[in-house]
């Protein structure tokens, strides 16, 4: 190969090595803008992403707030032993969580057979008193009875008539029940139909009420086996002497009386005698339902021992009291007792004493009480004395 021809050979060479350079150059420069606008599509998917992910955690964040609270609200619920407080928090906690226009929370009246509001919100005050529900009428009576939740297609199917409210007419009600044992209903209004997840809230939340409502009774219970006598069930010395206390304190504030009464039985031994112990004991049941009969529910009756009773009669002056005690004497005439075999009559004698006048504490109260109560015994029993610094008969 001579000179020329090699030169032409590299020359032919260079010439495809440019253009293949060029080709390769030009191609690149044409995939640059796709690849651009892919990469720009990323980009902006990216960020899409991005900006979901914020929004999820800070909806993550307001749920977990949310649940805490609902939390924290289902222990205070619980831990009430109120049951005004109880449902004032239930209905308070449902407002808080589902949209409503209207809510009331009923408590079941086991004497009265009625559900009767005792929480609410969006209701009239002049009316929440006059919507009280009976056993099976409109969905809250349908709500108790059945202890189902009633919606409008369950009161429908249950082939009820129309609601006897026109200005309450609950879209759905729930039962509180625990262990089968009716408290009351939830009833709520609203525009928009209930959820699935708003009907598990309403599930969880009327459970929880309900067993909040029968720890309260069962704490209201034992109470009141600690404060009462077993046989009577009258209050006990204990318990008396901590509401005397108590209304020692509010006589020292507004400056007021309160008065106290010993009352004790005449010859309770010859009744005992004659008819036995078992007559005595129920001699004496009987005479704890007369003095709650004859006294105000704002006074405080107890068993003071044996056959002896006492009782505080707050803002009273001990003449006052002592008439009170003199019309239960004459009453207790009307009672039998076991007269026509024995031929003896059941009376008591009684002593009363007062704050200011008798004693500033419990101890000096109780002490001028007993001493008239000692007087009128001496003066023959079946009477009643008033304390005074010389007692006097009336």
């Amino acid at each position: 190969m001579n000179t020329g021809t090699f030169i032409l050979l590299i020359g032919i060479g260079s010439l495809i090595i440019i253009l293949m350079f060029v080709t390769i150059i030009t191609r690149r420069d044409r995939g640059e803008p796709k690849r651009k606008g892919q990469i720009d599509i990323i980009a902006d998917e990216l960020e899409r992403h991005k900006r979901e992910n914020f929004h999820l955690k800070a909806e993550l964040k307001r749920l977990n707030s949310l649940n805490n609270l609902f939390f924290a609200s289902m222990i205070r619920l619980t831990a009430r032993l109120n049951p005004e407080q109880i449902t004032t928090e239930t209905a308070g906690l449902l407002v808080n969580y589902l949209e409503t226009n209207e809510l009331a929370v009923f408590l079941y009246d086991e004497k009265g057979k009625r559900l009767n509001i005792v929480a609410s919100q969006g209701l009239t005050d002049n009316w929440i008193p006059k919507i009280v529900y009976e056993l099976g009428d409109g969905k809250v009576g349908l709500s108790a009875e059945k202890r189902l939740p009633i919606g409008r297609r369950e009161f429908d199917f249950f082939g009820q008539k129309k609601e006897p409210y026109q200005v309450f007419d609950p879209d759905i009600c729930y039962p509180l029940v625990y262990q089968d044992k009716l408290f009351g209903v939830i009833a709520i209004c609203r525009d928009n139909n209930f959820e699935e997840r708003e009907k598990n809230l309403l599930g969880v939340v009327s459970t929880m009420t309900a067993v909040a409502l029968n720890n309260t009774r069962s704490f209201e219970s034992i109470s009141f086996s600690a404060s009462t006598d077993p046989l009577t069930k009258l209050y006990n010395v204990g318990y008396f002497k901590d509401r005397l206390q108590e209304e020692l304190n509010r006589a020292r504030r507004f400056q007021h009386s309160v008065s106290i009464t010993i009352i004790d039985l005449d010859k309770f031994k010859d009744f005992n005698d004659s008819f036995g112990h078992q007559a005595g004991d129920q001699l004496l049941i009987k005479l704890a339902k007369i003095f709650r009969e004859h006294f105000e529910d704002t006074d405080t009756i107890a068993r003071y021992g044996g056959d002896e009773f006492i009782v505080l009669c707050p803002e009273i002056q001990k003449q006052d009291a002592a008439r009170i005690v003199g019309n239960l004497m004459h009453d207790l005439e009307m009672y039998d007792f076991g007269r026509a075999k024995t031929g003896n009559k059941v009376t008591f004698s009684a002593g009363v004493a007062s704050f200011p006048d008798d004693g500033g504490n419990v101890s000096e109260l109780v002490k001028a009480a007993d001493e008239a109560l000692y007087e009128a015994k001496g003066m023959g029993r079946n009477n009643v004395r008033i304390h005074y610094p010389k007692v006097e008969k009336i």
